[in-house]
């Protein structure tokens, strides 16, 4: 296997991984593999180590952002780790937080919270209904087909093309939804997430009746 994260390159490299198992593999190869893998980067002198979230594929091992970064963080010493990104479609900001600010207290210095849109239940509305509106609004067509910024200047990104997602039954769309969401769990805005994750990274949240609280 070929590496470009060359000391003294010019251009700042790094890797994104999804921990995959190769066929024939073993979670335990796939595991030990990605650890080796991160070490070599390091000693290849890669800036970053950054894990994509994935569910529900079996070739596919980077379910948790954070239990990925863990382990190769205590397997590194030098090279950045984090999130490529978070999926905040089922996820709550406190939980992502709290997980970030464990890491971060272990690993000082060396953590990059990444985060990211995913589908997930829209209040009120049916699940495939709800993933053709969020397309509709910022990704198929309307205002959000390209990168924005926010008014506190945070780069968002477009909407993922979910094209394929929708071509599936809605029953199938339910089901995926039913084992990542928590039953009549929905699914906030993303940039209402970010800010949330923002405020509570700061210290500054306050819940909407007014109290504040703190991760």
């Amino acid at each position: 296997m070929g590496y470009v994260c060359l000391v003294g390159a010019t251009t700042p490299l790094s890797v994104l991984d999804l921990i995959p198992r190769s066929s024939g593999d073993s979670t335990v190869t796939a595991v030990r593999n990605v650890i080796d893998l991160a070490q070599q980067a390091e000693r290849f002198g890669c800036q970053r180590y950054w894990f994509a979230e994935h569910h529900l594929n079996p070739g596919v091992l980077g379910a948790s952002p954070a239990v990925s970064i863990s382990l190769v963080a205590g397997a590194t010493s030098t090279i950045r780790i984090g999130s490529a990104g978070v999926q905040l479609g089922h996820r709550q900001p406190l939980a992502t937080v709290e997980e970030s600010g464990l890491l971060d207290a272990a690993y000082p210095g060396r953590l990059d919270l990444g985060l990211g849109r995913s589908f997930g239940r829209q209040k009120e509305k049916p699940e495939a209904e709800a993933a053709a509106a969020a397309y509709a609004v910022r990704g198929g067509t309307g205002s959000h087909t390209v990168e924005q910024r926010a008014g506190n200047g945070l780069l968002l990104p477009k909407q993922y093309d979910v094209t394929k997602l929708l071509a599936t039954s809605r029953t199938k769309v339910a089901a995926l939804l039913d084992l990542l969401q928590q039953p009549g769990a929905y699914t906030p805005d993303y940039e209402s997430q970010v800010s949330d994750i923002l405020a509570l990274l700061a210290g500054t949240y306050v819940s909407p009746g007014g109290v504040a609280v703190h991760a």
